[in-house]
């Protein structure tokens, strides 16, 4: 087996250097990859370099001084040969047997760091090739973060000897079973032919990182029966005699969907994904009748109280039909009318109760609450979401219309099941999204308001943050005071009390209010007749975000408008604006919004971030999840000891991984 003790030219004090870099093994040193890939034929010009990182140049040399007897050290004046033709000077410490082969008029291909200093560019003791005869500055240079340790060529010619020392089963134990895939990325990613090679192969060891993290995830993954035994008591023609309207087929297959589920013996975790409109919430309340109907208890958690407070008033009806006794419990529920609801819960008189977070406070307590229903479940944390299966719930079914993408879905969702609502034939959707210059915008929803059409105003932040170019609800009032006095505004954002907020919304949603100025707290939770919406900043937010906002507009079916503002966005910014205007499909821009931003912190605590793999550190992409359950069948033969020597170089954050991603699959 190949050690890193046995590679040409490493001794014992290179060997302390690796340790300090936290190399101990071959593995480990392929394990350590580049941070980043410079492409030897593609020199940038000194204007465009970034400052103090490694860099290719080229340029011509115009004067050279003769080097200094104390220091030996000489300067060569050149100018740029790419781009502006600018001047800079390379200064050479040491140096002085380069002096004479360095000749005027001569251009040459250099590669150092850069400093800049005003107009003033300077490299120090690059290395460099004549262009006319490149024999070494050619190909691709992988760049690794060394902290200065030891120098960049010198790690590369240790981690050339080891690829040149390999053999089938040379790294030894579980590596050697998976030889050939990590074999070849491992040589793509430190012995590149050109840049994208490198770059494909970091994708690649992406995938081989998902794959051993989410064999190990199978092969811990406790599938423990539920405690509960649901009955078959509730049919279907019997709970749509409750409804004041026929399901559509969507709909009865979801109902199929969560009934079946629920009658295995295996816990459930279904997610229902639908757009605004597709009728999600009527499946949440066939399941809330369905566990009432087996004698369990049942709870539905809602983000905001105003539209715990519309489901309740449409559940009322069905409960009624159906004989099942139930509850609205939030924090505007008075003290004395919350202790029964509380007693009645504690002794199974409520069969279910519907709610915002007052449900998993303290002191709110089950007989046998057996499921757990999430309406909006990205509006909620993962540890928010937890809560209700610490309160006994082994069934959990997800409500939302910014769905988590297939592609993400179908790799670490394997044990989610995806029931996906189509909206009504006759649930029209009319909406037409613009991105417009901000004043522009504002004539536009000034001009509605004028007709007595409501509009939604909405800011990524409340307050005005220091250092940040950043539109808030507070600049936007003081910058427009003058403009919005012509009509009746309000605000409405997450800092208020509850009520406060749900005053702010009834009187928008009773026609009240002309405007309302927000924050993304409209995201959900109120049902308007308003005509347009503006966003400002538009350019901050995700498309599953944007899409769910629009949504708060045309809910009646006639023509709406979203106007999108945005200053100065970047082309990809532009790019994903602009696929709003061109698709009213949520899934479609779930997938789209996950291509362009990546996955997110989608194994996090956090709600927003990026999420890296957790031995090798690598973004999660696309196409590294889609390729991931993939390359996990090629690790199947692997025990669990061969898998965890795989990962012991970063045990800690590939347990912390798994407790993460443990916690997604069971709340989402």
């Amino acid at each position: 087996m190949l050690t890193l003790e046995s590679i040409k030219g490493v001794g014992a004090a290179t060997i302390k250097k690796l340790n300090e870099l936290d190399i101990r093994s071959v593995f480990e040193l392929f394990s350590f990859l580049p941070s980043k890939y410079i492409g030897l034929s593609d020199p940038v010009s000194v204007d465009e370099a970034p400052n103090g990182e490694l860099a290719l140049f080229e340029g011509t040399v115009e004067k050279l001084s003769d080097p200094s007897r104390a220091k030996k050290t000489f300067f060569a004046n050149m100018f740029d040969a790419i781009g502006k033709k600018l001047h800079f000077r390379v200064t050479f410490f040491n140096m002085p047997f380069l002096h004479d082969s360095l000749k005027v008029g001569e251009t040459y291909r250099l590669l150092g760091r850069l400093s800049k200093d005003a107009d003033v560019f300077n490299i120090v003791n690059p290395q460099m090739e004549r262009v006319s005869k490149i024999s070494k500055l050619d190909g691709v240079y992988p760049v690794y973060p060394l902290k200065g340790v030891m120098g960049q060529n010198a790690f590369k010619n240790i981690v050339y000897s080891a690829l040149d020392s390999l053999s089938p089963g040379s790294y030894g134990g579980a590596l050697g079973k998976i030889n050939s895939d990590m074999a070849k990325c491992f040589l793509s990613l430190h012995r590149p032919k050109t840049v994208a090679e490198g770059l494909e192969a970091k994708e690649k060891l992406a995938s081989l990182d998902l794959a051993i993290t989410l064999r190990i995830f199978q092969k811990l993954k406790n599938e423990s029966d539920r405690t509960f035994r649901y009955a078959d008591k509730l049919s279907y023609e019997e709970f749509e005699s409750a409804l004041s309207f026929l399901p559509t087929p969507s709909q009865r297959a979801a109902f199929e969907d969560v009934k079946n589920s629920l009658l295995l013996k295996k816990r459930m975790s279904r997610i229902v994904s639908g757009d605004v409109g597709s009728g999600k919430t009527v499946v949440a309340f066939f399941a809330l009748a369905f566990a009432a109907k087996s004698g369990y208890q049942a709870a539905l958690m809602a983000p905001t109280e105003i539209l715990a407070e519309q489901h309740a008033a449409s559940f009322a009806q069905i409960a009624k039909t159906l004989g099942i006794s139930f509850a609205l419990l939030t924090s505007s529920v008075p003290q004395k009318e919350r202790e029964g609801i509380l007693n009645r819960l504690e002794r199974g008189e409520c069969a279910v109760v519907i709610g915002t977070q007052a449900i998993i406070s303290d002191g709110v307590n089950f007989k046998n609450l057996a499921l757990a229903v999430i309406d909006e479940q990205h509006r909620f944390g993962v540890e928010d979401r937890s809560k209700l299966e610490t309160k006994g719930a082994e069934d959990v079914l997800s409500l939302t219309a910014t769905p988590i993408p297939r592609s993400m879905a179908l790799t670490f969702y394997n044990d989610i099941s995806i029931s996906v609502i189509q909206k009504r034939e006759d649930a029209k959707t009319n909406i037409k999204t613009h991105i417009y210059p901000l004043e522009i915008a504002l004539e536009k929803v000034f001009e509605g308001a004028r007709k007595h059409e409501q509009a939604f105003i909405v800011a990524p932040s409340i307050f005005n943050a220091e250092g940040y170019a950043m539109a808030s609800v507070e600049s936007f009032q003081k910058q427009y005071k003058d403009r919005l006095a012509e009509f009746s505004t309000a605000v409405l954002h997450g800092r208020m009390s509850a009520d406060e907020k749900t005053k702010a919304m009834l009187d928008f949603k009773n026609k009240k209010t002309d405007i309302l100025v927000a924050t993304t707290v409209v995201e959900v939770g109120i049902d308007t007749l308003a005509k347009n919406i503006l966003i400002l900043d538009a350019d901050r937010f995700g498309l599953a975000s944007l899409h769910q906002l629009r949504g708060r507009v045309g809910r009646d079916g006639r023509e709406a408008h979203c106007y999108l503002v945005a200053d100065d966005p970047s082309p990809s910014a532009l790019k994903r604006l602009g696929a709003l205007i061109d698709c009213s499909d949520g899934q479609t821009l779930a997938e789209l919004d996950f291509q362009m931003r990546g996955a997110g912190d989608f194994i996090g605590t956090r709600q927003s971030g990026v999420s890296t793999t957790p031995i090798f550190g690598l973004n999660v992409t696309s196409k590294a999840l889609s390729h991931a359950k993939i390359y996990c069948k090629t690790l199947e033969n692997l025990s669990m000891d061969e898998l965890l020597y795989l990962t012991r170089r970063s045990k800690e954050r590939v347990l912390e991984f798994l407790k993460n991603l443990n916690k997604v699959t069971l709340n989402s």
